[in-house]
């Protein structure tokens, strides 16, 4: 699996494997526009989700706004929402979802 919520990494690009954790139902995070998230894995010992992604060198990529999601599968999600992967918890089947939500402004 390798998905973009943006625009994939050049062919032969230099990325660093980065992990996130999701802290709640949705997290806020800014990446770099090329990025590619290739793994949602349930993390045990912490009880809450991780997601590794791909991203490229900032100076070479503007930052984008993206949200990740843990939502119930077959729940409502927005359409422009991507299902990133699938974990189980406490018996229930659950989506992790990435959403593009923009450029990051620029501050003046």
């Amino acid at each position: 699996m390798a998905i973009s919520l943006c625009i994939p990494p050049r062919q032969g690009e230099l990325c660093a494997p980065v992990r996130f954790d999701l802290t709640g139902e949705h997290t806020f995070l800014e990446l770099t526009s090329r990025h590619r998230v290739t793994k949602v894995e349930q993390d045990e010992v912490k009880g809450g989700v991780a997601v590794w992604v791909d991203i490229t060198d900032p100076e070479t990529s503007r930052p984008v706004h993206v949200r990740f999601s843990v939502l119930p599968l077959g729940g409502e999600v927005s359409p422009r929402s991507r299902l990133l992967g699938e974990i189980e918890r406490d018996g229930e089947r659950l989506g992790v979802y990435g959403t593009y939500l923009g450029v990051v402004s620029e501050e003046n």
